[in-house]
């Protein structure tokens, strides 16, 4: 009974200590600076653009992200890939315009411009083993901008 109490406890130590190198490769490297809430939204906006859908998911934390990868399976990765640089194809320009420390939350606000409208959208994010991510997408605010992109100003020559 002794020996199989042994190679049962054995076969326990080999399977966490694998859970654990495979768990560990699998988490970010911690930092002690998890750098600006900011950076994740110029990271994600660069992302879609290449049309880098783990690097996109990577950004993103929680329900959210579940949410997002069940969207991506559904889809399948070239059609979530190509989704994700459309995202950004038409965009004239992007900003940050606000940001707001909730808690253990920042909350951003952001916007999108467009050549006939732009759109607003608050992000919510939280440090997790050292990095921010996104754990809320709120809905976007379209609007039709009283002057369209482009427009010119000033005299005509």
């Amino acid at each position: 009974m002794t020996r199989n109490a042994g190679a049962t406890a054995l076969t326990a130590l080999v399977l966490a200590a694998g859970l654990a190198i495979a768990l560990r490769d699998r988490l970010p490297e911690r930092s002690a600076d998890p750098g600006e809430p900011r950076e994740v939204f110029w990271q994600m906006i660069e992302a879609s653009g290449d049309g880098a859908a783990e690097a996109w998911l990577d950004l993103f934390a929680g329900e959210v992200r579940e949410q997002l990868e069940a969207v991506r399976d559904e889809m399948g990765d070239a059609a979530f890939e190509q989704y994700l640089r459309q995202r950004v194809a038409g965009l004239k320009g992007v900003a940050v315009t606000g940001e707001e420390e909730l808690g253990d939350l920042v909350r951003l606000e952001v916007e999108y411009v467009r050549e006939a409208s732009y759109e607003t959208q608050f992000l919510d994010l939280r440090s997790s083993r050292g990095r921010w991510r996104i754990v809320a997408l709120g809905p976007t605010h379209e609007r039709e901008p009283p002057v369209p992109y482009g427009t010119p100003v000033g005299p005509a020559e």
